[in-house]
């Protein structure tokens, strides 16, 4: 099944809220939905309204901090990069300057020099994780870096 529409987004994701909370939460939301013209309303919509329930009004503040906090350390670069991006979804923080900024302080320092010795830095953060990946791949052991 192709989600490609508004209501089969919205429906996908209500099949899944099936326990406590969220459960309760996506009967009221149906139950509202019958009375509506346009049904289930817009996906954006729909994760505004799930957004406003379930994450605290300090989340993206919590999560700001625990990016700061953030190092690879003993963790596979995978897991170092999957943690960080999971914060970052919370903490809304979407500049690629900011984004290689904060992901650069959690680094082995050792992986970090190799990446600025690498020559050209890319400055979206997409393709400097790429770039991470590739040079962790090339089999260099950088203090724990292990590859993606």
């Amino acid at each position: 099944m192709v989600y490609n529409t508004n209501e089969k987004k919205v429906i996908t994701t209500l099949a899944y809220m099936m326990e406590g909370t969220a459960s309760s939460w996506s009967d009221t939301f149906y139950q509202v939905c019958e009375g509506r013209s346009a049904k289930y309303g817009t996906w954006t919509n729909f994760k505004k309204e799930f957004w406003d329930m379930f994450v605290p009004a300090n989340a993206s503040i919590v999560a700001l901090n625990k990016i700061q906090k953030l190092k690879q350390l003993q963790k596979s670069l995978t897991s170092y990069i999957t943690e960080f991006r999971s914060l970052v979804v919370v903490a809304n923080v979407k500049e690629s300057h900011v984004l290689i900024h904060m992901f650069n302080l959690g680094l082995n320092d050792n992986l970090l020099h190799a990446i600025h010795m690498m020559g050209e830095i890319p400055t979206d953060f997409d393709k400097y994780i790429t770039t991470v990946g590739i040079t962790t791949w090339l089999g260099t052991s950088y203090n724990n870096a292990k590859p993606v």
